[in-house]
């Protein structure tokens, strides 16, 4: 269907589309990301390289469409607040500030429908989404026909739709968690000669006569309160030093997202640690972990990894399981990046310092988790300090074995392991068609 839908644009600047959402203020279209920051002083809030996806949509103004349909499509670049106008300094960022007057009429007779999409973005607020909303309402646009399509997050719709019924509300967004992210590493994997990543081959899987060298692997690109807290969990129980845990408490590179001068906030500590005097020697080792930082494992600088798509199998061979840290744990919402599928790439199992309830959602798309070999029972648990104890305790657990005892343990879970990295295979073979699926039957239930 996808080719018979009109996508709908308000500009062109020679021959380019101008993606919907670029400031009507800018009369040049920049597809470079530093040269956008440098020229604004701003991030952009939609992509700015002038590729839109999917080559053969049917492209046309909107100014030539006459009376026909079409899908107004903005392509969020990353965090919503800035996309929607919510986060502070980019209040004249948002698409609709950014819409001709022209296609708000359109839709205000609902001769079209908007798609705002952030296929990879999890992390989202029911503020942020309530925001969005108050401003089609006050647009006189009706929520009805706007959709916001995201990664995974099974907590936003029910608390969203909560406050609608709430509040008497009847006209909504749509709002559908696409998945994107697994088919994404999927084909990541399948496409590793060409994109230059490595993983784990199954003949280095299956080769059982080698012991690995250390337990654990933790990557932490940017360093947040709670991730803090469990890089000082390692290092209190000895558990840093000689595993392998990235992280970097350095200012000003935009890896320590900690807040003032780069130090976890008291509230998210207390949520975490659950006592004073815990919270407190945890808050102690920040300048031994300062003076270790940066500490790097898969890539020499971290500041160069942005997006999905860097792995290296290295860490993974020469370790048993993972933590993975995600980029919410006490946060009010329950969602998940592509993270939890990096393990599953190079035959790891995994912990997650997560949402309540990532477990679920992975056996929900058919992956295997790792009870009774790991005690998973912290999944289920909604206190945020209760489930930091759970997690604590089987870390420690875990690696209080010796090393011949892991790697019995380790290949115990061979059958999950295989099942898993060929699930992903699968989802990464359907990588493009998932994503057309996805804008198809959005459109057709908001075009109703």
């Amino acid at each position: 269907m996808e080719d018979k839908i009109i996508f709908g644009f308000d500009r062109k600047i020679g021959d380019d589309w101008v993606p919907n959402g670029y400031p009507l203020s800018l009369d040049k279209l920049i597809t470079d990301f530093s040269e956008y920051v440098n020229y604004t002083g701003l991030n952009p809030a939609v992509y700015p390289l002038g590729v839109v996806p999917y080559e053969t949509m049917n492209k046309q103004l909107i100014s030539d469409i006459g009376d026909k349909p079409f899908l107004y499509y903005v392509e969020q670049f990353g965090a919503i607040g800035k996309v929607v106008g919510e986060d502070e300094g980019y209040e004249n960022s948002g698409f609709l500030k950014n819409m001709l007057e022209t296609t708000k009429e359109k839709l205000r007779k609902k001769q079209g429908v908007v798609m705002i999409v952030a296929h990879t973005e999890s992390t989202i607020e029911t503020k942020t989404i309530i925001h969005l909303h108050n401003t089609l309402v006050e647009e006189k646009i009706s929520p009805n026909i706007v959709g916001y399509v995201m990664g995974n997050n099974w907590s936003i719709s029910n608390q969203y739709n909560n406050w609608c019924d709430n509040n008497k509300i009847k006209e909504r967004l749509t709002l559908v968690s696409c998945y994107e992210q697994v088919y994404n590493k999927g084909m990541q994997l399948l496409k590793s000669e060409e994109n230059g990543n490595t993983f784990v081959s199954d003949e280095e899987f299956q080769d059982k006569s080698k012991k690995r060298k250390h337990q654990l692997v933790c990557l932490n690109r940017r360093i947040r309160p709670h991730r803090y807290a469990m890089i000082a969990m390692l290092h209190h129980n000895n558990l840093l030093e000689n595993n392998l845990v990235s992280f970097s408490l350095e200012t000003g590179k935009d890896l320590n997202c900690m807040g003032v001068k780069g130090r976890p906030d008291i509230d998210t500590m207390k949520k975490i640690c659950g006592s004073r005097e815990l919270m407190e020697t945890y808050m102690s080792y920040y300048d031994d972990l300062d003076k270790i930082s940066p500490r790097t494992i898969d890539y020499d600088n971290l500041t160069e990894i942005i997006g999905t798509g860097y792995e290296q199998k290295e860490p993974y061979l020469d370790s048993y399981f993972s933590i993975v840290t995600e980029t919410g744990f006490p946060e009010p919402y329950s969602g998940a990046t592509e993270k939890i599928f990096r393990p599953i790439l190079h035959f790891h199992p995994f912990i997650v310092y997560g949402s309540q309830g990532t477990l679920s959602m992975l056996r929900d798309l058919g992956f295997k988790t790792f009870s009774p070999y790991i005690n998973e029972s912290y999944d289920n648990e909604k206190t945020t300090f209760r489930r930091m104890q759970k997690i604590t305790k089987e870390v420690k657990r875990i690696c209080s074995m010796s090393q011949d005892e892991m790697h019995k343990w380790y290949y115990q879970m061979e059958d999950i392991l295989i099942h898993n990295r060929e699930l992903i295979k699968k989802y990464g073979e359907r990588y493009h068609e998932s994503q057309r699926e996805v804008i198809d039957n959005l459109y057709k239930d908001l075009i109703k």
